[in-house]
């Protein structure tokens, strides 16, 4: 715990206080941060879950495709495999979720947070994909929940945008 003067007055600065917006006032340091929105909360619930889907349909559609190496035959097999189809479906769902998240949040928030898919595409790529692990990838997803924890704890719109809403 740090302490810092003011005049007659000491004002206890801790670790934790250092990652939120706080006003400070007389001895008190009140902490002015904003309530998370519920809609930006279930929209990165669904960014994180369209893109997770979207990985997942995409790589088994690939998986699909004949392995000859003609160009021509899996440009075929694309215009006729109903995965792609969901693919592109899934994409245009993902770009209007985007647009509601965008207007409630800033990208330097939102994209972080959403990388939160990494996790379950990776979890459910070993699961269902049968794709391996290894120490470095599980080490990877770890920073990543490193990450977005530490973007969780900051401000969601940057003050400026947040008084012309």
């Amino acid at each position: 715990m740090h302490r810092m003067e003011k005049g007659r007055q000491r004002v206890k600065i801790s670790p934790a206080m250092l990652f939120k917006t706080h006003r400070v006032t007389g001895n008190n340091a009140v902490s002015i941060k904003r309530k998370f929105p519920a809609r930006l909360a279930v929209g990165l619930l669904i960014a994180i879950l369209i893109d997770t889907a979207l990985q997942l349909v995409w790589k088994s559609a690939v998986l699909t495709l004949p392995h000859d190496g003609s160009p021509w035959l899996n440009v075929q097999a694309i215009l006729q495999n109903p995965r792609f189809v969901f693919v592109i479906f899934l994409m245009g769902c993902q770009f209007f979720n985007w647009l509601m998240i965008l207007g409630d949040a800033d990208l330097s928030y939102a994209q972080p947070v959403t990388s939160l898919s990494y996790v379950s595409v990776f979890f459910l790529s070993v699961l269902y994909l049968k794709e391996a692990a290894d120490v470095f990838q599980i080490a990877g997803i770890m920073f990543v929940l490193v990450g977005v924890w530490f973007i969780s704890q900051t401000e969601h719109l940057t003050q400026a945008q947040e008084s012309d809403v």
